[in-house]
């Protein structure tokens, strides 16, 4: 029988793949997710981070950097359940 869905609250705290064309134009993010509102979810981005230290020419911050990405901004977020995957073609399958 499927694993039900995890409830994206569930997933605050941990880290997961999404799809915000503001953080890439092409291609998928890695994200900390750190908050879930009615209108949006509130992320923690390296690369984001990253950018806006060069940007302002700092090595060190005291504090991390979090951004508000409302729901209409996202594409999708891949979530996961604790159920075993295989390579079909890994396997030759």
């Amino acid at each position: 029988m499927p694993k039900a869905c995890p409830a994206l609250k569930g997933m605050v705290g941990k880290v997961i793949i999404v799809r915000i064309p503001t953080l890439d134009r092409d291609g998928m993010s890695l994200v900390r997710l750190h908050g879930v509102e009615s209108n949006g979810i509130w992320v923690e981005s390296q690369d984001f981070t990253e950018a806006m230290m060069q940007k302002f020419k700092l090595a060190t911050s005291t504090t991390t950097l979090l951004l508000f990405i409302p729901y209409h901004a996202i594409e999708y977020i891949v979530g996961s359940i604790n159920v075993m995957s295989l390579s079909e073609s890994a396997l030759g399958l």
